[in-house]
């Protein structure tokens, strides 16, 4: 091997490793390992502009921006009122197979955020066991199409750099049809086995809200009592912080005095409450905006506020917004609000300002869960028309009549002409961190093909696996891809794999495919850690889960899962196509 070859495994090899360690952090870790490379010339500027303008990259940006619009039709909405029947069986169905037909032209994300509300919502049925299995079948359905989900579009984009020929529309279809009607089997005979248990109202104990008491408040010098904060609806003075002190548990005795932080858990719609005592200011009217419209956010695990200090994070500068009130799921929170450090997975409400739909970081920080979302007032006709032609574009493709890239490219052009979608909705929601990381993961696979590490990969394999069937070294890759799935975001994975895969197929001297597909079903596996995909990690908050509940359910399912994959990759891609 080479310097160079060496330098390249060491990225690859220091790329894994932080993103298992900095699990929301794979943009910068990404860009980090775009730079290492590049710099000392393991990829020359010709080969890195043509990994930026990958066909397959540019029509994976290009449908997460056709799915911006279809967001914003009420198809979802009007399924999921359909869905809540009375009889839980029939209810379960409905909710699994509309979920499994949305996910297979849909973003995950978006049919999870839609459904969380219906479900939760829902008083006849046990909730929990609806949520966690809808969200499992929403991952597993995004695997019917080669659009479904956005790990599909990754893979085809590294096999189109590395010179194979594209996927299909419908390519992914065969195995996953059968994997979806096996799991959805197997997970209807444990329909029974999560918690029945109905969901608190609000998490109302997990709650965090802070007011100060300003110096000429006639609270000051006033028992707990004698202010009359002891007993207030829905919220519970839990603490006194006093000159860096705290006070905790608070006695109804307790005399206040100016620059106090009062700490309540409890509701954030009962801050009303608190607003009719004078001199008690909430923490986002010290920062200047008004408690009157409130909004539910969650912290995605790719967010720069993930690890950050709430009065470090420059909140309201970069939002238009201010903290009211925080909750962590499984935790209670103690302290002052600006010393709370957030983390993926916690739930803030915000009061927000003007501007706060106008920014263009919304996306890449939060799923707005209540309250403050876009404006969309879509007649009829246009709502039809934009699905019609979503369902025209995607038809024209799997038909052979265009490419998938330039039936995006009329659709979003139409829409865009028409005023349908506005070039601050684009600015606003293009994901350029997820074009990054595939950028990046296309430099390195040509980098480990330049420096000569993806032919030594290929000797190596042939020598370690020269007895070794087919057969295991797929499951091989289908476990080492699971595992590392489970630590790292499915869209790195598939990105950090594909590589592996192919190596791994030239190695012993059988049909790519098989592997292409092991890491594309491998990657989507994210059954058992709540942590390891957003969607997982907004039906923990939702359904108020437990981690033996993933570790009940979702382990039992990643490995049925495997094994299922396992068995029917090869009967539809061949190791040895005639």
């Amino acid at each position: 091997m080479t310097i160079m070859s060496w330098w390249v495994l060491s990225v690859f090899i220091g790329t894994l490793l932080a993103l298992a360690r900095w699990q929301g952090s794979a943009v910068r870790i990404f860009g980090l390992a775009l730079m290492f490379l590049y710099v000392p010339g393991a990829i020359s500027s010709e080969a890195l502009l043509a990994c930026a303008a990958n066909n397959g990259l540019l029509t994976l940006i290009l449908l997460i921006c056709a799915a911006f619009v279809l967001e914003k039709t009420f198809l979802l909405q009007r399924a999921a009122a359909w869905m809540l029947a009375q009889d839980f069986e029939r209810c379960w169905w409905r909710v699994m197979l509309s979920c499994i037909a949305s996910s297979a032209f849909l973003n995950n994300t978006a049919i999870v955020s839609i459904m969380l509300g219906p479900l939760r919502s829902v008083t006849y049925h046990p909730a929990r066991r609806l949520i966690l299995p809808m969200t499992y079948v929403v991952s597993i359905g995004g695997m019917l199409t080669l659009v479904g989900t956005s790990t599909n579009l990754i893979i085809n984009s590294m096999i189109i750099e590395a010179g194979l020929p594209s996927l299909h529309l419908l390519d992914f279809t065969p195995v996953a049809a059968v994997v979806v009607v096996v799991t959805l089997f197997w997970l209807w005979c444990r329909r029974y086995q999560l918690p029945a248990q109905p969901l608190t109202a609000e998490s109302i104990e997990h709650y965090l809200v802070e007011s100060r008491l300003e110096f000429d408040s006639p609270l000051v010098g006033k028992t707990v009592t004698q202010a009359g904060l002891r007993h207030l609806q829905r919220l519970f003075l839990v603490e006194i912080i006093r000159t860096g002190q705290k006070i905790c548990p608070v006695s109804p005795h307790e005399r206040l005095e100016a620059d106090d932080l009062l700490l309540f858990s409890g509701e954030p719609a009962s801050l009303g409450l608190l607003a009719r005592f004078n001199g008690l200011v909430s923490y986002a009217q010290r920062h200047g905006l008004k408690a009157d419209e409130l909004t539910e956010v969650l912290i995605l695990p790719e967010s720069s506020l993930c690890g950050t200090r709430l009065k470090d994070s420059d909140f309201r500068a970069r939002f238009d917004a201010a903290v009211v009130a925080i909750r962590r799921n499984g935790e209670t929170l103690s302290g002052t609000m600006g010393e709370q450090v957030l983390c993926c997975g916690d739930f803030l409400v915000i009061a927000t300002g003007r501007d706060f739909l106008g920014r263009a970081n919304l996306a890449k920080n939060f799923i707005i869960i209540r309250g403050a979302r876009p404006a969309v007032t879509i007649k009829p006709l246009t709502e039809w028309l934009m699905i019609g032609g979503f369902v025209l574009a995607i038809m024209l493709s799997a038909l052979g009549i265009s490419s998938l890239f330039k039936s995006m490219v009329c659709y979003l052009g139409i829409l865009l002409i028409s005023g349908t979608l506005t070039l601050n909705e684009l600015r606003r929601r293009l994901p350029l961190g997820l074009w990054l990381i595939v950028m990046s993961a296309l430099v390195m696979a040509k980098a480990m093909d330049a420096s000569g590490l993806m032919k030594v990969i290929t000797e190596m394999m042939k020598t370690l696996l020269v007895d070794t069937s087919p057969q295991l070294a797929l499951i091989g890759m289908l476990l080492a891809t699971w595992m590392v799935t489970e630590v790292v975001t499915n869209n790195a994975t598939a990105a950090m794999m594909t590589p592996l895969a192919l190596a791994l197929a030239q190695g012993i001297d059988v049909s790519p495919l098989p592997f292409v597909f092991a890491v594309a079903f491998g990657s989507s596996c994210s059954f058992v850690n709540p942590y390891s995909y957003q969607t997982n990690l907004m039906a923990l908050n939702a359904g108020e889960y437990r981690l033996v509940d993933f570790l009940r359910l979702g382990l039992p399912l990643a490995l049925f899962y495997l094994a299922v994959v396992a068995v029917v990759i090869p009967l539809f891609f061949p190791f040895f196509p005639s």
